[in-house]
């Protein structure tokens, strides 16, 4: 039963053990589900469900490796979802930015440029989340930094 549980969390709703792109579809579930949150209570709920949500993926990440033979399995895409919710934390809220948050989100999360490849070689789940916590720090930096010089409205 525990098991279960920490299955269904980690993969977020079973998502991450899609075939194709479970990163990807986990982003996008991400996405659209941190949007319904903001709009239909507010930023400081959805920055709330962020901080649980994150103590909660810290430890069922850290006790389904503990079974796991991989460092950082496929299927778990709950630190897409984290790092998706920090890149959509901040932003000014528009259909661009958005949209600009998945790709670049998912392009950081793919390429893994300086630092964030250091951070995925951290061991356990601090590695494992805070590599895609990272990616999404830094794609809501783009996008507040393209709002502030015009590049985007």
């Amino acid at each position: 039963m525990k098991d279960n549980i920490i299955s269904f969390i980690v993969t977020f709703g079973g998502l991450g053990k899609v075939k194709y792109f479970p990163g990807t579809v986990g982003s996008l579930a991400g996405l659209l589900f941190g949007v319904l949150i903001i709009l239909i209570t507010d930023h400081k709920v959805f920055l709330i469900s962020f901080f649980v949500l994150t103590l909660i993926a810290i430890f069922a990440t850290d006790e389904y490796l503990k079974k796991s033979e991989n460092k950082d399995p496929q299927e778990i895409v709950i630190d897409e979802v984290l790092g998706q919710w920090i890149a959509i934390a901040l932003i000014p809220f528009s259909p661009i930015s958005l949209f600009l948050a998945f790709l670049i989100f998912r392009f950081l999360d793919i390429s893994k440029l300086f630092p964030i490849n250091k951070i995925e070689k951290i061991d356990g789940y601090a590695g494992v989340i805070g590599d895609d916590i990272f990616a999404g720090i830094e794609t809501s930096i783009i996008i507040i930094l393209l709002y502030l010089f015009g590049l985007i409205s």
